[in-house]
C-alpha cells in the first residue's frame, strides 16, 4: 500500500498491534517537532517579560515531566506492554498541570491540554484518547481548586474542557476513519485496475497469437499434412506425420501459455491430419 511517511498512513497505521508505534515511525521528527516547539514556547514563555513564575519547585517539576516526554521516543517499546503508549501523552498532561500550578491563574498555560489531546487522538486508540480527556478535565478541576477559583467557575471549566475534550477526540478518530477507508478504497481500486490491465494485455496478447503465429503455426501444419498425404507409405511420410503432431503440440501450449483462445483459431491439427487424407 502506501508508505509509511504518508500522511494518511501515519493516521491509519498505529492502530496495528506493535507497541509504541506512534514514537518509532518513520517522519516522526517532522509529526514531533510541532508539538514540541509549542510545549518550548510556553515553558519559556512563563519566565518573560517580568516572570509570572510563582513557584519554582512546581516550574521545574514541569521542565523534568517535558524531558520525561522527549525521552520516551528513545524507550525500546517492543520489551514494554501494550498500554505504556499512552503514559506519554498523560505524562505531558501532568506537566501543564505542574506548569499552571507553577505560573498562576492568568498564565493562560492551561490551553497546553490541548497538545496531548491532540497528539493522542491523532496517533493513539480510542480508549488512549479517552484516557487523556479523562486527565485533561481532572487537571482542570485539580488546579482551579488548587487556586481557589469560584464554584460556579470551576463548574462551567469542567463542563466546557469536558464537551471540547470529547468534540475534539471523537473528530478526529472519525476523520482517521475516514482516511482509512478511503486508503483501503483506493487500494482495492488500484488492485481492481491492475487486473483490468492484465486481463487487456492477456486479450491483446492472445489477438496477437491467435492472428499471427497460431494461424501460421496451423497453416504450416495443414501444408504438412498435405504433403503427407501425397507421400507413400515409409519413413519420409512418418516423419512428416510426427512434425505435424509436434506443431500441433506447440499450438495447444501456446494457447496454455497465455489464457484459452477458444474455437477461433480452427481445431486442432491433429483432427485435420486424419481427416485430410480420407479425403483424398
Amino acid at each position: 500500500m502506501e508508505s509509511p511517511t504518508d500522511p494518511g498512513q501515519v493516521l491509519t497505521d498505529t492502530d496495528g498491534d506493535t507497541v509504541g508505534r506512534q514514537f518509532q515511525q518513520p517522519g516522526l521528527t517532522s509529526r514531533a517537532l510541532p508539538f514540541g516547539l509549542v510545549a518550548v514556547v510556553a515553558t519559556g514563555s512563563v519566565l518573560v517579560p517580568d516572570g509570572d513564575v510563582q513557584s519554582w519547585l512546581e516550574y521545574w517539576s514541569s521542565v523534568t515531566l517535558l524531558l520525561v516526554c522527549a525521552a520516551a521516543f528513545l524507550l525500546p517499546w517492543q520489551r514494554l506492554p501494550a498500554w505504556a503508549p499512552v503514559l506519554v501523552p498523560l505524562t505531558y498532561t501532568l506537566s501543564v498541570l505542574e506548569l499552571s500550578l507553577a505560573s498562576g491563574a492568568a498564565s493562560g498555560v492551561g490551553l497546553l491540554l490541548l497538545v496531548p489531546l491532540i497528539w493522542s487522538a491523532l496517533f493513539h486508540h480510542r480508549w488512549e484518547s479517552a484516557c487523556v480527556v479523562v486527565a485533561v478535565v481532572a487537571v482542570q478541576a485539580t488546579s482551579s481548586i488548587a487556586q481557589a477559583t469560584p464554584g460556579a467557575v470551576v463548574a462551567r471549566r469542567l463542563v466546557l474542557w469536558s464537551a471540547l475534550s470529547v468534540l475534539i477526540a471523537v473528530a478526529v478518530h472519525g476523520l482517521r476513519d475516514r482516511v482509512r477507508d478511503s486508503l483501503m478504497a483506493n487500494a482495492a481500486l488500484q488492485t481492481e485496475v491492475r487486473e483490468l490491465s492484465l486481463a487487456r494485455e492477456r486479450d491483446r496478447i492472445a489477438t496477437d497469437l491467435r492472428e499471427s503465429v497460431v494461424r501460421k503455426v496451423f497453416d504450416a501444419g495443414l501444408d504438412l499434412n498435405s504433403t503427407a498425404a501425397m507421400i507413400d507409405e515409409g519413413p519420409a511420410r512418418r516423419q512428416l506425420l510426427h512434425g505435424v503432431a509436434e506443431l500441433d503440440e506447440v499450438i495447444r501450449t501456446l494457447r496454455e501459455s497465455v489464457f484459452d483462445l477458444g474455437h477461433d483459431a480452427g481445431h486442432p491439427i491433429g483432427a485435420s491430419k486424419k481427416a485430410e487424407p480420407d479425403e483424398r
